[in-house]
């Protein structure tokens, strides 16, 4: 009876243990050291758009030890907060990639870039290996030399060489992904590699993406960013031309509600814009010149403004002249529901909705908005 009792024990510690290491599966520390800083301190966030405060500590002697829970492993930045004797171009914000191991994670600060390391962390260091073989490929530079060209004619205007190099360089990015898949076995159950794949494939198509996401394995089902291109991929699919643009709930300055409902019976250009956003300040003459031109025709014009402060929403419609609709529900990007029903990866953004409710077209740009709408209306 003793040694069955004692069996019994023994099984219930095991139990215990188990559903301890269980319960911390999710943990993840990080002892730091950052060589040169005597003494500061350090913030963990998560990257944009979720920018959560993980933990925080003083540094001291160079050393930290941060630590806490995250359910999905993702992308985070070590925040240094230092006296400005000691700051160093790139010393104050680490790039770090947090998962559930006990990291290590060593840098100087005179020569972060070159200096860091990140150890005890296997996605970590499979995101360095991946990164040094895609830095290797030719289309890596043709790409970061495409992506200049194209914000050079984005400033300009000049739109039909915008979507033309822009055509050319998403090519060259489905080549780089393709590589990638190639580079060796494993990739597509790799955590790393779906974080690389979503960065790299950030201004595809969505049939492209589609079959981007369908190269990754079955089994990769807790990974972050491929759970992210999957839904993002879902709600860019409902947002097609032909499919009913998604209602809206938003406000004037004044505070009376408007909805989808308002405006139907004639065509919708809705621009997703916010007073931080510079580019978006370059369509507004586009707009206004498009508004002007075809105010008296069957169309209507909205500016959705991703603020989350009032003031600063106020000040954009004074400061601009904005003539036409301009509303919000002041959630800003983060938090408001306008972001995820549109499938918002950045702005300016905007849509063109016909006198049913359903989507014509997006992401007019410059003349592209009184060329477009000017057919539409006549």
């Amino acid at each position: 009876m003793k040694v069955c009792k004692n069996v019994w024990l023994l099984v219930s510690l095991l139990c215990l243990f188990c559903a301890c290491k269980e319960r911390e599966h999710d943990r993840f520390t990080i002892s730091g050291e950052m060589k040169g800083l005597p003494k500061g301190v350090v913030k963990l966030y998560t990257n944009p758009p979720g920018n959560v405060l993980l933990d925080s500590c003083e540094v001291k002697d160079g050393k930290y030890f941060l630590e806490g829970k995250i359910t999905e492993p993702q992308a985070g930045l070590l925040f240094f907060d230092m006296e400005p004797q000691y700051q160093r171009l790139g010393a104050s914000m680490v790039a770090i990639f947090i998962e559930p191991e006990d990291m290590k994670v060593y840098s100087e600060l005179d020569e972060v870039k070159k200096t860091l390391k990140i150890t005890s962390a296997p996605i970590n260091e499979d995101i360095h290996r991946y990164n040094v073989y895609l830095k290797s490929l030719p289309e890596k530079q043709l790409v970061a030399e495409f992506n200049g060209k194209i914000q050079m004619a984005f400033a300009e205007a000049r739109m039909e060489e915008v979507r033309e190099m822009s055509r050319k360089r998403d090519s060259l990015q489905m080549v780089i992904i393709d590589r990638l898949f190639a580079f060796e076995p494993g990739v597509s159950k790799s955590p790393a590699a779906a974080y690389l794949v979503a960065q790299l494939s950030a201004s595809l198509d969505v049939v492209q993406r589609g079959k981007i996401v369908e190269k990754f394995d079955p089994s990769l089902t807790d990974s972050y960013y491929l759970n992210g291109m999957q839904e993002s991929v879902e709600r860019e699919t409902a947002l097609q031309p032909g499919k009913v643009f998604p209602d809206f709930q938003v406000f004037d300055k004044d505070g009376r509600k408007y909805t989808l409902a308002d405006f139907r019976g004639k065509y919708l250009f809705v621009e997703f814009s916010a007073s931080w956003c510079g580019w978006c300040k370059k369509e507004i003459p586009f707009i206004r010149k498009a508004y002007h031109a075809l105010k008296d025709k069957n169309v209507v014009f909205v500016t959705m403004m991703m603020d989350d402060r009032k003031e600063a929403w106020l000040h954009e419609i004074k400061e601009y002249n904005i003539e036409w609709y301009c509303l919000s529900d002041l959630k800003g990007m983060k938090n408001s529901p306008l972001a995820k029903a549109y499938n918002l990866g950045g702005i300016p953004d905007s849509f063109v909705v016909d006198p049913e409710g359903r989507i014509v077209c997006r992401d007019l740009r410059g003349d592209e908005v009184l060329e477009t709408l000017s057919t539409l209306c006549n």
